[in-house]
């Protein structure tokens, strides 16, 4: 079946996130992730986009990406071909190792813009690994002064009043949540990445809503629906039937 065409954005800004074929990993060691981002410097230099913030995860990255001159797919061609031959080769196989096609989702305002980079940088500590400001793997330390970043920082500090304003708005407590109202992105979350947003959105540890009291449930329910939660994914982590989910949707 052919793939529906990718969504332009009218600013030519993107929210890119690549990931591996069934969720596997693609980065075994620093060795591959420096690899990685000594790739994407290099796709810059020869397609003219822009970078403005990045995160490698075990198995995806995140990207936000200025394409003025249209050559987004020129940059991740040249990135995940190259990236690809090095990681078969280490590991012994065969083929590709990313999705195809590699998700994106236009950014259209500046406070889209503002919240996936943002997004970007928490993942980390969403995860449990580490806060941002000492994660190598990311372009959160670009931000608060690392020598020899590849993020192109200086708009996003502009906007956010530099890099105390960077640090306050890194603070805010949705960092962790969707990266901004109405994003797709939920369509691409694992179940495991759904639970952990929604314990956040709720409240709660416990998810399961199946013995809840009907206000309770509804309440809930309408939380969940308004941060964009689809319809199946409630149903899966929430215990309930699909129609009981739907009414809220």
């Amino acid at each position: 079946m052919p793939h529906s065409a990718r969504k332009k954005s009218e600013s030519g800004y993107y929210h890119v996130v690549p990931k591996g074929i069934a969720d596997q990993i693609i980065f075994e060691d620093d060795e591959d992730r420096a690899l990685y981002v000594e790739l994407l410097r290099k796709a810059k230099a020869e397609t003219g986009i822009r970078l403005h913030a990045y995160c490698l995860m075990s198995n995806h990255t995140h990207l936000v990406i200025e394409d003025e001159h249209d050559r987004l797919a020129e940059a991740m061609k040249y990135l995940h071909e190259r990236y690809a031959m090095h990681y078969a080769e280490k590991i012994g196989r065969t083929g590709g190792i990313f999705r195809k096609p590699y998700w994106s989702e236009p950014i259209d305002t500046d406070g889209y813009l503002l919240c996936a980079v943002r997004y970007t940088h928490a993942n980390p500590a969403a995860a449990g690994i580490c806060p941002a400001s000492v994660y190598e793997w990311s372009s959160a330390r670009d931000y608060l002064g690392r020598a020899g970043g590849i993020a192109d920082t200086s708009m996003v500090l502009e906007m956010l009043g530099g890099k105390d304003g960077f640090i306050e708005f890194s603070k805010m407590s949705n960092a962790t949540a969707f990266p901004f109202p109405g994003s797709r992105l939920k369509a691409h979350l694992s179940d495991d990445e759904a639970v952990r947003i929604a314990r956040e959105v709720l409240g709660r540890d416990n998810i399961n809503l199946a013995k809840a009291s009907p206000e309770e449930r509804g309440a809930a329910l309408q939380l969940l629906a308004e941060r964009g939660f689809t319809t199946r994914q409630v149903s899966r982590i929430c215990g309930l039937g699909k129609s009981t989910v739907a009414r809220f949707s």
